[in-house]
């Protein structure tokens, strides 16, 4: 559940975003949905903060939504390609701090990019890269992609050779180029968030490590069973 209550709008109930607004509502924050389809804001008109059927790429029904005062603005209105285009120009035009934007390929998100997007997401390629870096990395436990570059994961140590180790033995910075940054001890579930390099891996133990995804993925690797 998140602690802190911020103020986000969703321009487009698809599926992405119907999915988004969901979320948004579970974790208990004000949010304010908007699509032409009288039906779909009917449906969820009752769970939000505020449902209102409109025409998000019409400037003046944006400013009647004081677009603007939304600390997070999502824009997902699905194969309508240019819809989306004019809506997100519109909104950051308004002054919207933070829009982010749901693409549905590569050339749509630069463009996306280009008018002013803080954010593109690409539903489909980010799961399927997901999916494919889960069966690559089966001991990997949790993980982000905090650019399109850097990586945080969390991974299981399951290989033996580390078992009884410490961090300093182990060098993780300079055998993989990633740093150590938590571990969670599996036996009693307790966090290191500050580890030093006499800490010792025991069996099982999850390591919380950043670096270049190539990076990351070869520490995981090595971290595995099958490195024996």
């Amino acid at each position: 559940m998140a602690d802190q209550k911020e103020s986000y709008a969703v321009l487009g109930l698809g599926k992405f975003g119907m999915a988004l607004t969901m979320e948004l509502v579970r974790n208990h924050q004000d949010v304010l949905v908007a699509d032409a389809d009288e039906h779909v804001i009917n449906d969820i008109a009752h769970v939000v903060t505020r449902a209102v059927i409109a025409d998000v790429t019409d400037e003046n029904e944006l400013r009647d939504l004081e677009i603007q005062n939304f600390d997070h603005v999502y824009v997902t209105l699905g194969k309508n390609v240019e819809g989306s285009i004019m809506t997100t120009m519109l909104v950051k035009q308004l002054g919207a701090p933070d829009v982010i934007a749901r693409a549905n390929n590569r050339n749509h998100s630069m463009v996306l990019q280009k008018i002013g997007a803080d954010e593109v997401v690409e539903p489909e390629q980010d799961l399927a890269r997901q999916m494919i870096f889960r069966q690559l990395n089966p001991n990997v436990v949790n993980y982000v992609h905090i650019t399109k570059n850097i990586t945080l994961a969390q991974v299981s140590v399951d290989n033996p050779r580390f078992f009884g180790k410490t961090l300093g033995d182990l060098d993780f910075r300079n055998k993989f180029h990633v740093n150590v940054i938590a571990i969670v001890d599996q036996n009693d579930e307790h966090l290191n968030q500050i580890p030093r390099a006499t800490d010792v891996i025991r069996p099982h133990d999850q390591i919380s490590v950043i670096g270049t995804s190539e990076d990351v993925n070869r520490a995981s690797e090595s971290l595995s069973q099958k490195h024996q």
